[in-house]
C-alpha cells in the first residue's frame, strides 16, 4: 500500500485507455477535498469514520463511465464518517456535470451554516447515484439546480433543513431547467419545520419522467410532495409514498402526474391538493387507488373541469367532518371510490361508495395502520377498469379490485407497518 499526501492507495485495476484505477482510503486528518477532487474514472474513495471539516468549496467533476464508474463511500463496518461544512458561503458539497458516480454512506452536515445544501448538483450531472447517506442542518438536503438526467437518490434521510428548506429540490422553478429520467426511492424525509417553506419533495416545472416512489415523509413545513407540470413530457409517477403531518397539504400538483397506492395521512392541513399553480393549470393527473385520512380540507380540486386525461379512481377517502373545496368536476372519470361520508354534490353518486368509519374501516388507523378491516367495504369495491398491477406493499393484486392503496389478502397487513423510519421495500429496476 502507497502513501501519497497521507492518503492511502491501492491500485486496483487499469481503466479503458490506461488510466489506473485505484482504491484509495483516507482517514480523519486527510483533506475530503483534495481526496474527491483528484479522483479519475474507476477510482473508489473509501471514507474511515470520523469527522472530515472543511472550509471551501467542494465541487466532484470527476468524468466516469458505464465502464469505469467512480464511488465515494464511508467504510464498510465503521460509522458513517461525517462531511462538515464550518465555514458559510459554500455548499457542503457540489457535484458540478460529474457522470457515473456513487456516493453512500457518508453524514453530511452544516450546523449554523446559512444557505449550505447538503449536495447540491450542477452542470449537467448524470447517472448518479446517492444512497444510505444521513443529511441534517443543512439548507436544502438534496439540490437539483441544472438540467440531469439518470440520478438515482436512494435510502437517504434529510431532516432539520432550514432556509427555504426543501428536501429534496428537483428542477428550476421557472422551468429553465429539466431533470428527466431519475428515481426518488425509500428516502426518509422528515423534521423540516424550521425552514421557510420545508416540502419534503418538490419537482418543478418541465421536469418529467421521474418516479418517486416508497418514501417516508412527516412533519414538513409545505407540502410532503409538490409537483407542478412537465412542459409536454411524458407523466412523473408518485407511487407509494406514506406521508402525514404535512403542512399545507399531504400532496399538492398542478399537471402531469400518475399518483397511485400512496397513504396520505393525518394532517391539520389539507390532504389533496390540485389546482392552477405557477401558470400550470390542472391537466393529464391520475389519482388512482390511494388512501387519504384526515385534512382540515380534504380534497381541494379546483380547475379541473373539461380538462384531458383526468381520472380518480379506487381511492379510499376518510374525512369524516373535514370540508371540501371541489370545484367543476365534467369530463373527468370518477369511480369505484369509497368516502367515509358522503362528499359535495359536485362529485358524482355513481362515482363512489359510503364506508362506515375510520375505525370500523381500517385495522388501526390511529396507529397508522389504514389496512381494511376483515368486513371493509373497501374490500372487493373497485373498479377494475381502473386496477393497477400491485399495492403499497408493492405485493401483486390479484382477485376482486379493492380499494385504497392496500390488497386485502387476509385479516392481517402482510407488509411493513407504517413507522417512523425508512420503509422496508426492495429495490427495483
Amino acid at each position: 500500500m502507497l502513501r501519497v499526501n497521507s492518503i492511502a492507495v491501492v491500485v486496483a485495476a487499469f481503466a479503458t485507455g490506461g488510466a489506473v484505477a485505484a482504491d484509495i482510503e483516507i482517514f480523519p486528518g486527510d483533506s475530503f477535498r483534495d481526496a474527491v477532487q483528484g479522483l479519475n474514472p474507476g477510482d473508489t474513495l473509501i471514507v474511515h469514520e470520523g469527522t472530515y471539516a472543511h472550509t471551501n468549496r467542494i465541487s466532484i467533476t470527476v468524468q466516469g463511465s458505464a465502464t469505469d464508474p467512480v464511488v465515494i463511500t464511508g467504510a464498510e463496518g465503521e460509522a458513517r464518517p461525517v462531511i462538515q461544512l464550518i465555514q458559510s458561503g459554500h455548499n457542503t458539497m457540489e457535484i458540478s456535470g460529474a457522470t457515473y458516480l456513487t456516493i453512500r454512506g457518508l453524514e453530511i452536515t452544516a450546523p449554523g451554516m446559512p444557505g449550505a445544501d447538503g449536495i447540491n448538483m450542477n452542470g449537467g450531472p448524470a447517472h448518479i447515484t446517492l444512497e444510505d447517506n444521513v443529511i441534517h442542518d443543512i439548507a436544502v438536503g438534496i439540490n437539483f439546480r441544472s438540467s440531469m438526467h439518470h440520478i438515482v437518490a436512494r435510502r437517504n434521510e434529510i431532516y432539520d433543513t432550514r432556509g427555504t428548506g426543501e428536501g429534496f429540490y428537483i428542477g428550476c422553478h421557472s422551468g429553465s431547467c429539466s431533470v428527466t429520467d431519475s428515481i426518488i426511492e425509500q428516502n426518509y424525509i422528515h423534521h423540516t419545520l424550521n425552514s421557510d417553506q420545508g416540502d419534503g419533495i418538490e419537482i418543478k416545472l418541465n421536469s418529467h419522467s421521474n418516479i418517486v416512489r416508497d418514501n417516508v415523509i412527516h412533519d414538513t413545513h409545505y407540502p410532503c410532495i409538490l409537483l407542478y407540470g412537465t412542459g409536454g413530457g411524458d407523466r412523473n409517477v408518485v407511487e407509494r409514498n406514506v406521508m402525514w403531518n404535512c403542512g399545507d397539504s399531504g400532496i399538492q400538483v398542478a399537471a402531469d402526474t400518475v399518483f397511485r397506492n400512496n397513504l396520505i395521512l393525518a394532517s391539520t392541513d389539507n390532504g389533496i391538493t390540485s389546482q392552477s399553480h405557477n401558470g400550470v393549470s390542472p391537466n393529464n393527473l391520475e389519482f388512482v387507488h390511494n388512501t387519504i385520512v384526515g385534512g382540515s380540507t380534504c380534497l381541494r380540486f379546483q380547475g379541473w373541469g373539461n380538462k384531458t386525461g383526468m381520472v380518480f379512481a379506487n381511492n379510499a377517502v376518510y374525512c369524516a367532518g373535514s370540508s371540501y373545496s371541489i370545484g367543476s368536476l365534467d369530463g373527468v372519470v370518477i369511480t369505484g371510490n369509497v368516502f367515509e361520508a358522503a362528499p359535495p354534490s359536485s362529485i358524482p353518486a355513481s362515482g363512489y361508495a359510503v364506508g362506515r368509519s375510520k375505525a370500523q374501516d381500517f385495522v388501526n388507523p390511529d396507529n397508522r395502520n389504514v389496512y381494511p378491516s376483515l368486513d371493509s367495504p373497501l374490500i372487493g369495491g373497485g373498479d377494475g377498469a381502473h386496477a393497477v398491477a400491485d399495492d403499497f406493499n408493492g405485493s401483486g393484486r390479484s382477485g376482486a379490485i379493492d380499494v385504497g392503496a392496500y390488497d386485502w389478502v387476509g385479516a392481517a397487513n402482510p407488509g411493513w407497518q407504517v413507522t417512523e423510519d425508512f420503509k422496508d421495500a426492495p429495490v427495483r429496476p
